[in-house]
């Protein structure tokens, strides 16, 4: 068995940690907001770094079976320019901003990157909601 034979595996695996890193980001968001202390016990904090490594571990796994550099196509260097802004709105939302307006306006921001990041995995196209919207 080659490692080209597991794609379908590590796609689904990629997605479905996209989905759990981003599910688990609004929650966390959400409790921070709330004035919640659970969303920043070490045990979530670690768990949500334990998924985003493996993310990226598949994320990695994939360019490298598809042969894909990530710099010289758009649509990914747009997806990886906004995981970047994802991951600095992130850290503003759960913990860097002093007020609560500034935490919930990162926390807004992080939520639009995480949206858009996923309509151009879909599509393929840096113009991701747009084009899914027929533009």
């Amino acid at each position: 068995m080659v490692l080209a034979d597991l794609y379908p595996f590590i796609k689904a695996t990629h997605v479905g940690l996209a989905l759990l890193s981003g599910g688990l980001f609004a929650g966390r968001g959400l409790g921070v907001l709330l004035s919640a202390t659970a969303p920043m016990a070490p045990w979530v904090r670690r768990l949500s770094q334990v998924i985003d490594t493996a993310l990226l571990g598949a994320a990695l796994l994939l360019l490298w079976i598809l042969r894909i550099n990530p710099f010289a196509t758009p649509w990914l260097l747009v997806k990886l320019t906004l995981l970047v802004a994802y991951i600095v709105f992130g850290t503003l939302a759960l913990r860097r901003a002093s007020t609560r307006t500034g935490k919930a306006l990162a926390f807004v921001l992080a939520l639009c990157c995480f949206a858009v990041m996923a309509a151009i995995a879909r599509t393929h196209d840096p113009m991701g909601m747009l084009r899914m919207m027929g533009l």
